[in-house]
């Protein structure tokens, strides 16, 4: 759950999608932020809004287009609905968890004879990956986290080729393989991030990443998928004196995965509206399926906040939020492998983690320069050991009666999961070759033009770079993309 001062254009884009936050519930855990949306005008009742968003990895690897559009209107003074629709086009090649080609500077493991897999499996459609939202995002964890931070739901897809598997320098095993563990209370995890650690220390016997260390140029095997998304959310607001109750539903779908997710929250105004007190809880029942995962699995996420904003001058005011939430059930990538003594096996995941989220913001409005500034932090901790870290500032310059100018920076920066690992020996209970869970920071940056050429009508253009770099010296440099999101949207105020 991401909590900061948004508008329209941040929540039509974060429940396009992620997560995280879930997964794609997270999405839902989104609504509570609408309370501090910018009023709607006195004079308009009803507003229609565009958006259209287009994400292209580098190297030919994911893209998503994902036009979206919602209508709010009041019913009476005290009750508003909105409706929002949101469509997503995926394609493209993505890592699936297969170490890089044998270097001079790594020696490949054998192992069992190969086992040919159907030419069917290789367009399966993989299962989404959560980005994170406008605040700064569980990246790695949630982590096309800045990379695939608005796309919604956007894809991984793990099923690769046997030629493939066979550049990776080791075999597969027979799908599914059996783990070589015995039997354990979990066995799944989440579309998040992580690190190159070794496996979780409950593991029965020492898990340890082979020491092979891929050459800087290591290429890591990618497979291509595609995949369509449809989105549906409806919501009611309800004003009772100083409350503002909302409730919403939302549904989504997929090939592999399907999401229903129910949001209540409650804004409280009070100390003459210069204090607003935030309430939120959240739930959302999945289903999961893919590759290794051919029956539908149950994934459930539970998220609750607790937020205030304070006006601490007519010119400025701050934000700070706790979220606290929990993920059970199938939380591993159906989609993702690993390879594992030799053989190239399912991943394996915790089936349950839970995750801390502190967020704090301060705007000040800076009258001699028509200008107002944004400066956020926000602290993530999950029980993959994941530590993430985002600090973002955003600068909107009014430019003349019509447009506005804001450049945004954002870096982010997080630790690996404990059973994240680009080799794995032994016998370990929890293991992911996801670089997503590695240790790694990113940088993001953009322009966004807004033009409103009259009081009832809005445009904006948004143009953002990202990139981001492992710091494990183990995961390859290959493996982390960069990407070009451009967003485009327009509002009308009926």
């Amino acid at each position: 759950m991401r909590i900061k001062k948004l508008n329209a254009v941040h929540i039509v884009k974060a429940l396009s999608r992620p997560t995280p936050w879930s997964s794609r519930g997270k999405a839902l855990v989104l609504t509570v932020l609408l309370p501090l949306l910018p009023s709607r005008r006195a004079q308009a009742e009803e507003r229609v809004d565009f958006k259209t968003l287009y994400y292209k990895e580098d190297g030919d690897r994911m893209q998503v287009l994902a036009p979206s559009a919602s209508f709010e209107t009041e019913i009476t003074p005290t009750l508003s609905i909105k409706m929002e629709g949101v469509y997503n086009a995926i394609s493209g090649a993505t890592p699936t968890g297969a170490p890089p080609a044998p270097t001079a500077s790594a020696t490949a493991p054998t192992g069992a004879p190969i086992v040919h897999i159907p030419p069917t499996t290789v367009s399966s459609p993989a299962p989404v990956v959560n980005p994170p939202t406008e605040d700064g995002g569980d990246h790695g964890i949630e982590h096309a986290d800045r990379r695939l931070h608005r796309v919604g739901n956007v894809r991984n897809v793990a099923v690769v080729p046997l030629k493939t598997w066979a550049k990776a320098g080791a075999t597969p095993a027979p799908a599914p393989a059996p783990t070589p563990s015995p039997p354990s209370s979990g066995g799944g995890g989440t579309s998040s991030g992580g690190s190159s650690a070794p496996a979780s220390g409950n593991a029965p016997a020492a898990a340890t990443p082979t020491p092979a260390t891929p050459a800087p140029a290591a290429k890591v095997p990618t497979a291509s998928s595609s995949d369509h998304r449809y989105g549906l959310t409806l919501e009611l607001d309800k004003i009772i004196g100083a409350h503002t109750v909302a409730a919403q539903f939302a549904y989504s779908t997929e090939s592999d995965y399907n999401s229903k997710g129910l949001t209540l929250r409650d804004s409280i105004n009070f100390n003459q509206k210069n204090t607003t007190l935030l309430l939120g809880v959240s739930a959302n029942h999945d289903l999961v399926q893919g590759f290794w995962q051919p029956d539908a699995a149950t994934k459930n996420t539970y998220e609750g906040i607790v937020g205030v904003t304070q006006l601490l001058d007519p010119k400025t005011f701050v934000t700070l939020n706790l979220t606290l939430g929990r993920a059970q059930g199938y939380l591993t990538d159906p989609y993702k492998v690993v390879e594992l003594n030799g053989e190239l096996v399912p991943e394996r995941r915790p089936e349950d983690r839970n995750k801390q989220i502190l967020y704090l913001a301060l705007t000040r409005y800076l009258e001699s320069m028509d200008a107002s500034a944004e400066l956020s932090y926000r602290y993530y901790h999950d029980t993959f050991n994941i530590t993430a870290n985002t600090v973002t500032f955003a600068w909107y310059q009014k430019l003349s009666r019509e447009f506005t100018l804001r450049p945004m920076l954002r870096y982010y920066q997080q630790s690996a999961a404990d059973f994240y690992a680009v080799r794995f020996s032994g016998t370990p209970e929890f293991y992911s070759a996801d670089y997503r869970l590695s240790e790694l920071s990113a940088v993001g940056y953009g322009l966004k033009l807004i033009w409103m050429p009259s009081k009832t009508l809005s445009f904006d253009l948004d143009v953002e770079r990202y990139e981001e770099q492992g710091h494990d010296g183990v995961t390859s440099p290959d493996a982390y993309p960069g990407a070009t999101i451009v967003m485009i949207g327009a509002t009308l105020w009926l």
